[in-house]
């Protein structure tokens, strides 16, 4: 196959895949359907679907020369056909076959072109199902499915001796109850949709890509709507400096230049209204074509808590409503890992056993509802419902004192809102053993942070033994950036406004130190500050230190507030968001970078990373503080042979605002360590009496040493002393080689 045949094909066999979903997605839901419907003449049409949907997808799979597909599609198609007739009555077995089924399609679709998948398992099952002499009759029958059970029960009677007759009529009884007793999922809510492909005179398909390519040129244009607005802004200034300057040397001659000056001023702002009506509009229209209803993700749900409480041999009624709302399909993307882990959590964790339930008084079915409003014209609300055992609040704030995710004070005076909204932190997990599905504590972490990614909040509520409600809020569409343009120093940069919770100017003698950090209290929150310039590591100073006022963003992700100061706060503006390339996929503390209307590149802030960075900064509280009120030292002790090494740290150590002390060998060094309390211990390997590992696996053998942060700053460069020191408990491994001041303030300000 040449190169130009390999990619028509591989072409063709894309557009195999979308119209196979489509089909299999009618199909799924069909069989969902046919599993709890009761009414023949219902059951009929389903069935009649499903066969028209397998006869389509076997006749396309033909076309692309996938023999996989159209084997089992042909297969599928006898077997409902079949069905048509009555010839085969449909058992509980049969459904877990053709769900196994749905999913060895999807397998055999993610393959590529020359990727081949064995079907002989699943084959030898399907033909299994098209010979069971026990489920089908000898000829069709169309009285309907409890008169084709009494026709296999005649024909047993007459092809079978007298003596067996109670035996064949013992297994169709068992046969008949297991399928009116164990079919699962009714929902009433569940329609079947039609095929993408029965609707050509209203759509057609556009590549995801293309929209996404258009999108982006239009939002690119908002550079134009800026850059008037600067030009605007700009003959502003230059005309009040004319008429100043006009008045000053009395030229009243020059009041043509004047009516000129206005002329042009009212024509750019004219320019500007047409550039941004036509832009927003535009905009606003492109945005409506990336909408996607909901049921685009959601119906794969059904036939998902099918699969799993068949497993876990739980009987649920799935059901959901609201899927015809739209929203930017960027989001749902993103949307769809969140929405099956919860619907899964609900599975595993919500939804008891079927003994449990019984022993609680409940209906043993249990229940499972998605519900999707639009809130306003800008959000729109999903609730998943289950009726399981609840949240138990009590185990919950156990684990989190246990996993130290939290203390036993902060605990006890959680709400019991707050207490439910503790499953969100990492590493919380109320199974007591990992599985496949849950008990890693990561999860609903993960959960979250997703859905305030998409500038979305989440939310639980919990009744013990009633049940739990999971309530998501996201907006429809992904908005144009708005940003907070700031000053750090000389240099600007841009802060997301959906970050910023407030932006304040305080007096410094409203900062109060506590532990050791610069706090203001706003709304009743004592909140840290940190300056923006000692997280970006701007080097400097500000013209006037001496300002009693200081400006500060107080920001908020994922619950963990802090206030950033900054020189100057500029302005609220929209802002273009220009990721990075391939090269610069991550840059720390910085997501992006926007062209202002003057034509200035600068960098957008990531909250996320400056938050994270924060905690290992404290900043220079005396230029924080008017008063400048004293700060206590961190103590750290330095074990060093070499007078020259140990007084070279000394002196790197105490010029960054720490308490030293030296000690001459591991002996001296652990004696004082004993003795004096210190944050840090900094010691060489290669010292006589006692050498740095020595050292070090004592200190960690005392339980009152043992948390002490241990750096080993040696001359030694190999690898198994990096692994010794590792094994005995250090901290941090520097080699004097390689040493840098920097490197090493900014381990040690990472240890404590």
């Amino acid at each position: 196959m040449n190169t130009s045949e390999e990619e028509f094909y591989r072409s063709l066999r894309s557009t195999f895949s979308i119209e196979a979903h489509d089909h299999m997605r009618n199909i799924s839901l069909s069989i969902i359907e046919l599993e709890t419907a009761e009414d023949p003449q219902e059951r009929k049409t389903i069935i009649e679907t499903i066969y028209r949907e397998f006869h389509s997808l076997k006749g396309a799979a033909r076309a692309v020369d996938i023999s996989e597909i159209e084997t089992i599609c042909h297969m599928l198609e006898s077997i409902f056909a079949d069905i048509k007739k009555e010839i085969l009555i449909i058992s509980i077995e049969m459904f877990d076959i053709f769900n196994r089924t749905l999913d060895v399609l999807e397998e055999i679709l993610s393959l590529d072109i020359d990727e081949s998948f064995d079907i002989s398992d699943l084959m030898q099952e399907l033909t299994n199902i098209k010979d069971n002499d026990i489920i089908k009759n000898i000829e069709s029958n169309p009285k309907g499915d409890s008169s084709a059970y009494n026709e296999v029960l005649i024909t047993a009677v007459e092809t079978e001796k007298k003596q067996d007759i109670e035996i064949v009529k013992e297994v169709l009884t068992e046969k008949k109850q297991e399928m009116n007793d164990k079919i699962l999922l009714k929902s009433e809510n569940i329609k079947v949709k039609p095929s993408f492909h029965d609707n050509d005179m209203e759509y057609i398909r556009v590549s995801k890509n293309k929209l996404d390519s258009i999108l982006l040129q239009g939002e690119e244009m908002l550079f134009a709507k800026l850059s008037i607005k600067q030009r605007e802004s700009e003959i502003r200034e230059l005309k009040a400096f004319f008429e100043a300057w006009k008045q000053k040397n009395n030229y009243d001659n020059l009041n043509w230049l004047d009516k000129r000056m206005d002329s042009l001023l009212i024509s750019t702002m004219n320019d500007g209204q047409v550039v941004e009506t036509m832009l927003n509009r535009f905009i606003e229209d492109v945005k409506d074509l990336m909408l996607l209803p909901f049921s685009s993700i959601i119906d794969i749900f059904p036939k998902m808590v099918r699969d799993i409480s068949r497993k876990q041999s739980k009987d649920i009624d799935f059901s959901y409503s609201g899927v015809e709302f739209e929203i930017d399909r960027r989001i749902l993307e993103e949307l769809k890992d969140p929405l099956i882990h919860i619907i899964r959590n609900s599975i595993d964790h919500g939804i008891e056993s079927l003994e449990e339930r019984k022993n609680s008084n409940k209906n043993t079915k249990g229940t499972i509802s998605l519900n999707i409003s639009q809130i306003g014209s800008s959000h729109v609300q999903i609730q998943i419902i289950d009726d399981g055992a609840g949240i138990n609040i009590e185990k919950l704030k156990n684990i989190a004192v246990e996993k130290k995710i939290s203390s036993k004070s902060e605990v006890d005076l959680l709400t019991d809102y707050d207490a439910q909204m503790l499953i969100f932190k990492s590493g919380m997990s109320t199974k007591d053993i990992i599985t496949d599905l849950s008990g890693r504590g990561l999860g609903l972490a993960i959960v979250r942070e997703k859905i305030e990614k998409l500038e979305g909040s989440i939310h639980v509520t919990s009744e013990k033994n009633m049940g739990t409600v999971f309530e998501i809020l996201l907006p429809i569409t992904i908005s144009t950036s708005r940003g907070i343009l700031i000053k750090v120093l000389k240099q600007d940069f841009v802060v997301p406004t959906s970050k910023v919770d407030k932006v304040i100017k305080v007096n410094k003698d409203l900062i109060k130190i506590i532990e050791n950090r610069a706090t203001i209290t706003v709304d009743g929150h004592i909140i840290p500050i940190v300056k923006l310039q000692d997280i970006l590591q701007i080097q400097g100073s500000k013209e006037n230190e001496d300002n009693k006022f200081i400006s500060l963003l107080i920001v908020n992700e994922l619950e963990k507030k802090i206030a950033f100061s900054v020189d100057e706060i500029i302005i609220e503006q929209e802002v273009l968001v220009k990721p990075f390339n391939k090269q610069l996929t991550k840059v720390r503390n910085i997501s992006g970078a926007t062209i202002l209307g003057t034509g200035d590149v600068v960098p957008i802030l990531e909250v996320q990373d400056l938050i994270k960075s924060s905690l290992n900064i404290v900043s220079n509280i005396l230029n924080i503080r008017k008063d400048k009120e004293e700060v206590p030292k961190k103590s750290v002790i330095v074990v060093e042979d070499s007078i020259t090494s140990r007084t070279l740290l000394k002196n790197v150590l105490e010029n960054n605002g720490y308490k030293v002390k030296t000690s001459v060998d591991g002996v001296e060094g652990l004696k004082a360590i004993k003795a004096e309390k210190f944050d840090l211990i900094i010691s060489d390997i290669e010292m006589p009496r006692m050498d740095g590992f020595e050292l070090t696996s004592k200190v960690r053998s005392d339980e009152e040493t043992a948390e002490i942060p241990v750096i080993l700053v040696t001359s030694l460069d190999s690898k198994e002393d990096t692994e010794r020191g590792i094994e005995v408990g250090a901290s941090a491994y520097i080699v004097k080689s390689n040493f840098q001041q920097n490197n090493l303030i900014e381990v040690i300000k990472k240890l404590i």
